[in-house]
């Protein structure tokens, strides 16, 4: 692959092309693809996690520490700490910097998407150590499903293998999270907390965790929360992405419910729904491989994952989320400061609690809209204004804290961990003067570069949509952790897992776009997805 990178653009579209064309080539080609990014680092596990500094039973075992990819800090590869509020200027946007060809499609995608299993655990003030988690360490669609059976019971409607829904201005939406009781609007019943009654009736927890629920949904007006939906995550209301992939994900998942129930009128609800779960979280799998990864690498060849392919691989182990991977995926430069929908402009904050906005402007076009906007460069010097709020979201400051909090290593020391060369200096790194002098005031030398600012600081070409260390990360943490999913194993995939309908939509789901177009009224799918398109032209 890292050939192919080097080659004039027609060479490698003629070359991708060709071997896109032969199956058994494209199949050979894809996994070879796959393992160089996968086998970057040592297979799991790793020798330390968040549960202490050094190898222990707990540490090897207990999943609630998040893991760690390197252990922390020794005097040897140690950044240096400069002054908070400096390095957190270096991410300041003055003039906003847009992406080549990724759409603002790809951003509300990626944060729904990695927010399911990167799910550090909240601390409240200051002193925050960033141990624990609370991620079920797979790709489970617990964003539509809930993270355990006691809450995907609450979303289920209880008939035809579907999710709870509501119908508004003639679409399919989530359900309703609140409702009028005694004339305030409060969570409905039957998603809070039962306290125990008697020891034969115990406490069952709610959708969500009352922390969780409180740090969320404390500040919501009675308006914002008259929209809210009952979906699997306490943040999947926070955010315009959120709101549009969690409908688009219920939307499949209630389609093909009714498909298989079409087809098996014998089935219950119990079937009807855990093998429409089960196309579902395939469908996003394919997607994860085939469509995301592929535009963030970017890979030229169409990737498949046959099934199977992982058992054969030292590097197919049991899931563990690290704090690394938690981090590396603050790509808040991503979002623009402003967007655009149905021939309205809105300011970049507006795509906070925007369920309402979502409902009025209709799926079909935020998801048009999107698919036409470009996203942000990711980079230094291009995270909008109000997400470093220090009242407000404040993303990169909490990050700085979170990766000084663990003693992560320098940023060449994790080059050399993935294979890749150390860089020698800060204009080899960033490619231009203005900001490696800046880093040279504060870091003195490259050696002493923190992690989370070198990720961002790597200058990468047009092609690119990141520099080599992060897309490099990206894809061996992806890789390893979608395509190790029990779904994708050999015994596991077949007609018993899915039926012979569910198969076949996994068999033919290749993009978000395709799902898109079977789930609205965009019946095209080249008009939406990650890549920039152009407005249809009128005849």
């Amino acid at each position: 692959m890292s050939l192919l990178r080097r080659l004039p653009d027609g060479a490698v579209k003629f070359i991708a092309g060709a071997v896109n064309s032969v199956g058994p080539i494209r199949r050979w080609v894809s996994q070879r693809s796959i393992n160089s990014y996968a086998y970057a680092t040592p297979p799991r596990p790793r020798a330390v996690s968040m549960a202490s500094d050094y190898t222990s039973w707990r540490g090897l075992t207990d999943r609630r520490y998040s893991g760690r990819h390197l252990p922390p800090a020794s005097a040897r590869d140690a950044p240096a700490y400069p002054d908070l509020e400096q390095v957190a200027a270096l991410f300041e946007r003055k003039t906003l910097r847009l992406a080549t060809n990724t759409s603002l499609l790809f951003p509300m995608f990626a944060q729904w998407f990695v927010d399911s299993f990167l799910r550090t655990k909240w601390e409240e003030g200051e002193d925050r150590r960033f141990r624990e988690n609370e991620s079920n360490h797979e790709i489970d669609l617990c964003q539509i499903y809930g993270v355990g059976e006691v809450q995907t019971s609450m979303l289920r409607e209880g008939v035809g293998g579907r999710l709870r829904s509501q119908q508004l201005r003639g679409e399919e939406w989530p359900a309703p999270l609140f409702a009028e009781e005694e004339g305030r609007l409060e969570m409905e019943a039957r998603y809070r907390r039962q306290p125990e009654t008697d020891e034969d009736h115990p406490a069952v927890p709610g959708l969500y965790s009352p922390p969780n629920f409180r740090r969320v949904f404390s500040r919501w007006s009675d308006e914002d929360k008259r929209s809210a939906f009952a979906v699997g995550l306490e943040h999947g209301n926070s955010t315009l992405g959120n709101a549009v992939m969690n409908t688009l994900f219920l939307r499949e998942h209630n389609r093909t419910a009714g498909i298989l129930a079409g087809a098996h009128p014998d089935w219950d609800d119990e079937r009807l729904f855990q093998t429409a779960r089960n196309t579902t979280i395939v469908v996003l799998l394919n997607i994860v491989v085939g469509d995301y990864i592929v535009h963030i690498a970017p890979i030229d060849i169409r990737l498949e994952a046959p099934p199977g392919m992982a058992e054969k691989e030292r590097w197919y182990r049991n899931n563990w989320m690290a704090v690394e991977f938690a981090l590396l995926y603050r790509w808040h430069d991503l979002i623009p400061d402003q967007f655009a929908i149905g021939g309205e402009t809105f300011h970049a904050s507006r795509m906070l609690r925007a369920n309402r906005l979502v409902t009025e402007k209709g799926l079909d076009q935020v998801l048009l809209d999107a698919s036409r906007q470009h996203a942000g460069r990711i980079g230094l010097g291009n995270t909008a204004m109000f997400l470093l709020d220090p009242n407000g979201p404040d993303v990169k400051r909490l990050s700085l804290k979170m990766a000084r909090a663990c003693k992560l290593p320098s940023f060449n020391a994790y080059r050399r961990y993935y294979g890749l060369k150390p860089i020698a200096s800060f204009e080899a790194l960033t490619g231009e003067k203005a900001m490696a002098a800046r880093l040279r005031q504060l870091y003195g030398t490259i050696d002493r570069l923190e992690w989370f600012v070198g990720i961002f600081a790597e200058g990468y070409g047009e092609r690119q949509m990141m520099g080599e260390l992060l897309t490099t990360m990206v894809a061996n943490d992806a890789f390893t952790q979608a395509l190790t999913n029990p779904l994708l194993a050999e015994a596991v995939y077949n007609e018993g897992t899915f039926g012979r309908e569910g198969l076949e939509i996994v068999r033919t789901t290749k993009t978000l776009a395709d799902v898109i177009a079977r789930n609205t009224g965009i019946r095209d799918p080249d008009l939406v997805g990650f890549t920039v398109r152009k407005p249809p032209r009128l005849h």
